[in-house]
């Protein structure tokens, strides 16, 4: 038997792995990557809804893999700003404080 679960893992992270029982029940293995993450199992249940939604709504127009043609992510001309995570961080705060 089989069932998917959420597991905590020790970096205090949330994952949705499939895990196998044996005859009497007991947990005999887990995948070893999770089938979805999140930070809670609230997360994963949001990111599965949310899965589960977008699959649906794409159920009568599937896409071959193979004859995808990709375009490219951003204009080549356009020019991008860096920052740093911790610049980031303190303006998204600042900005808060002064709402």
């Amino acid at each position: 038997m089989w069932n998917y679960r959420i597991l905590k893992s020790n970096e205090e992270s949330y994952g949705l792995y499939e895990v196998i029982y044996n005859d009497d029940g007991k947990i005999s293995a887990h995948t070893a990557s999770a089938e979805v993450e999140g930070e809670s199992p609230e997360d994963i249940l949001s990111s599965l809804r949310l899965m589960l939604d977008d699959a649906q709504k794409s159920y009568y127009n599937v896409l071959d893999m193979d004859s995808i043609e990709f375009a490219p992510l951003h204009n080549e001309d356009e020019k991008f700003e860096s920052i740093a995570l911790e610049d980031l961080e303190r303006q998204i705060k600042e900005d808060i404080n002064n709402e």
